[in-house]
């Protein structure tokens, strides 16, 4: 889920859920132009825990971006639904 600048998505690197900012960088190249490169970092990480999902916000990034804030709402609704899910089929066996 993308909207504008802040993207929820499952990271293979972290093996979680993550909150992440996107953002444009520039970088000289030896010829003395400049290069633009696609570049993120995280905002907020989710962990499954017992009861389930909670957001652990990395610093004051979460809060710096009102995007970040209405993402994260969204995301963390989203997983504790599929928690709910899977806890009631898991009731089920």
């Amino acid at each position: 889920m993308k909207f504008r600048n802040i993207e929820f998505r499952w990271s293979e690197t972290n093996n979680k859920y993550e909150l992440i900012q996107l953002y444009r960088a520039s970088q000289i190249k030896e010829t003395g132009t400049y290069e633009f490169k696609d570049c993120c970092f995280v905002v907020a990480f989710f962990d499954k825990g017992k009861e389930g999902y909670d957001m652990r916000t990395v610093g004051d990034r979460f809060f710096s971006d009102k995007d970040a804030w209405v993402v994260g709402k969204h995301a963390i609704q989203f997983l504790n639904a599929i928690f709910q899910i899977e806890k009631d089929e898991e009731e089920l066996k």
